[in-house]
């Protein structure tokens, strides 16, 4: 079974993948498979000296070097500080697949970390770009790093994913009908054409690498960074992956993954090596050259073996320990003679290799540069123009503030339409219990013999709308995290921008879910029949709500669900008790009453109360011989309640609202900036 490869030959953007097991046979099932394919991907025998992609332009071509990078943690309850990474050197240099490889614990992921920028803290020695001290922020402009849980949004579709990835990452230099040429050109590129109506969620790991990877393509990076990226796929469509890797890497693009244990089939695709071993380098060249190099230190590599498997045997101490006469020979990194005394780089010849010596390349459409018809004429730097897309920013970001928001804001309401967690459960709790609640307390609003029961309900109004506005943001916004990390690392937009979509994004199914919910138990409960007294009550809730959503936000932001949900009561229970309705403020130690003036509880069950008995409401019918608080004065003066101002309880609301979500984003921003 031959494998095939996709070669789309191109100025600026020439992506290849290798299709999945195709048939090499000529008659038979393998010509009704190939009979069926699209004309995009119908199959052409070329020969094995078939012309190379076209290479970066050398001023966006980006060779990656470091000199001895160390890096240490705190660990254990004394906070002991260990060692990651012990004064490694490299080099890693455009055009090529650079593979890091090692053991468990090695440091291969801090050091791919330290060279995206996503490590910074604690770093000592100095990581170059071109032979010049690397400025981070501008670096990070001009790479990508695809992490390996490759997390996406689960309810877009691919195209939706894409078009959003392109009005975020390609600046106002390009046309709407470009930036859609462009995503369609990537997904026809990378085999993802068939599934863009498809939704993330429903992908196969294979296709969610590939749209990782598509997403990314999009600004055309000089330099990517991939974390595992054949974690947790099969062997075909690790090869698949690696085969889209090595030919974005053919095309002048600097490349480096970390892999743990690759086939030897795998292995040889790599152009180069990296291996780590206790925190120290112990190999740094060519695949063919790692062979001969650990012959010379007396390591001969068994027959049949895979030199994969037993470089990490090695570095394991399987075989007695040699890493420090290795860590010697090669310098730590420092020592390129091995890199040079690779003749030729690996190629893909053995890759779909018939009998007669052809390959079984797919050609798909070529992905052009910037046209000439998105500047009318083409300009004399019209190259240029397109190979600085990636560093063509307005700030730290290819768009505007304004551009990012409301794109943004798009997003956020197309997924919160999408989720029926969010939407259509959120909707039906609101009703089905505004319903049960209207049953249960059926016209006691206007009756003084149920005044006490009135003010039960009051209280279990605003109960619920916090529990619910708590929990759905508390269980919902920690899946985002990874997600946000990804693309807030990656520069798609400033978090300013993200969170104030989110934050606007979710008042309006906020407030219908407040409406529906309050308007059932409103009329089935007979309160006044006035509708200021409504639109008074109404908003008391909506603020409580809100303010409710916004803690739950603070604890998604700070820690993980199963954390949220043990110190989610903690951070609720206190408001409650505090609240007036259990114990009154006058009633409560002295040491205990100054909790009441932070229990968002008590400015909300305050605000309900006056908006409900005050303002010179009419006295209340009495369904009994005699009810003492027929009067609504007289009932507010029983409870100690209800004398403040309306509008000082909503004042007070609003500011914990804003305060909580300024205090929100300085813990996500916080988070986003010390990942690890």
């Amino acid at each position: 079974m031959a494998e095939t490869v996709v070669s789309l030959p191109s100025a600026s953007l020439a992506v290849k993948v290798l299709g999945a097991c195709d048939s090499a046979g000529g008659g038979g099932i393998g010509a009704r498979l190939a009979a069926k394919r699209p004309a995009s991907l119908k199959l052409e025998p070329l020969l094995k000296s078939a012309p190379a992609p076209p290479q970066f332009p050398s001023h966006r071509t980006v060779n990656l070097s470091f000199q001895d990078l160390s890096y240490s943690v705190k660990t254990g309850i004394k906070r002991e500080s260990k060692c990651i990474l012990k004064r490694i050197s490299g080099e890693f240099q455009s055009g090529e697949l650079t593979a890091i490889m090692g053991p468990s614990g090695a440091g291969k992921s801090t050091l791919m970390d330290i060279l995206a920028g996503y490590t910074t803290y604690g770093v000592t020695g100095s990581v170059r770009v071109n032979g010049v001290e690397r400025d981070v922020r501008r670096f990070r402009r001009q790479s990508s790093y695809i992490m390996q849980d490759d997390k996406l949004q689960p309810l877009l579709t691919v195209q939706e994913a894409m078009a959003i990835a392109a009005n975020l990452k390609l600046g106002p230099q390009f046309s709407p009908k470009h930036k859609q040429e462009r995503v369609d050109q990537i997904l026809l590129a990378l085999g993802l054409s068939e599934v863009e109506k498809t939704k993330t969620g429903s992908l196969s790991g294979g296709q969610r690498k590939r749209l990782a990877i598509a997403l990314e393509l999009v600004n055309n990076p000089p330099v990517m960074f991939f974390d595992e990226p054949t974690s947790g796929l099969d062997s075909c469509t690790s090869r698949q992956c690696l085969t889209v890797l090595k030919l974005l890497a053919r095309e002048g693009r600097t490349v480096v993954c970390t892999i743990h244990q690759p086939s030897a089939s795998q292995f040889e695709m790599f152009d180069h090596l990296y291996v780590v071993a206790e925190g120290n380098c112990i190999y740094q060249g060519s695949i063919k050259g790692m062979v001969p190099y650990l012959s010379e230190v007396g390591l001969e590599c068994p027959s049949y073996h895979n030199p994969a498997d037993f470089v990490l045997e090695i570095s394991t101490g399987d075989y007695g320990d040699h890493n420090g006469a290795l860590v010697e020979a090669i310098q730590n990194g420092k020592c390129n003679d091995w890199r040079r005394r690779q003749t030729e780089r690996s190629s893909f010849s053995h890759v779909g290799a018939l009998p007669s010596g052809l390959v079984t390349p797919v050609h798909a459409p070529c992905i052009p540069p910037t046209p000439a018809s998105v500047y009318g004429t083409r300009p004399p730097d019209y190259e240029s123009k397109y190979d600085d897309a990636a560093e063509s920013c307005i700030g730290d970001h290819p768009t505007s503030l304004l551009s990012q928001f409301l794109c943004l804001l798009r997003r956020t309401f197309l997924l919160i339409l999408r989720d029926k967690f969010l939407t259509i459960a959120r909707l039906t709790i609101h009703l089905v219990v505004g319903v049960l609640i209207g049953l249960i307390y059926y016209k006691v609003g206007n009756d003084a013999a149920h005044v006490f029961h009135n003010f039960g309900l009051l209280y279990f109004c605003i109960m619920f709308l916090m529990f619910t506005a708590f929990s759905s943001m508390m269980l919902t916004f920690p899946s985002e995290i990874p997600i946000i990390s990804r693309e807030y690392f990656n520069r798609w937009y400033s978090l300013k921008c993200y969170y104030l979509a989110i934050t606007l994004a979710d008042v309006p199914l906020q407030v219908v879910c407040s409406i529906g919910y309050t308007l059932v138990v409103y009329l089935m409960t007979e309160q006044p029949s006035e509708m200021l007294r409504y639109f008074l009550f109404l908003t008391v809730c909506v603020l409580v709500a809100m303010v409710a959503q916004s803690i739950g936000l603070l604890i998604g932001a700070s820690m993980s669900i199963q954390n949220g949900m043990v110190w989610g009561a903690l951070a609720i229970m206190p408001f409650t008790i505090f609240s007036g309705f259990f114990v009154h403020m006058n009633d409560a130690p002295a040491y205990f009453q100054w909790l009441f003036h932070i229990s968002y509880l008590k400015y909300g069950l305050d605000g309900v109360l006056i908006s409900v008995y005050s303002y010179e409401r009419k006295g209340l019918s009495c369904s009994i011989d005699y009810c003492h608080y027929t009067s609504p004065k007289k009932f507010l003066e029983a409870l100690d309640m209800g004398h403040g101002s309306y509008w000082f309880n909503i004042l007070i609301l609003t500011i914990m609202f804003f305060s909580l979500r300024l205090l929100c984003y300085f813990i996500l921003l916080y988070r986003l900036k010390n990942r690890r």
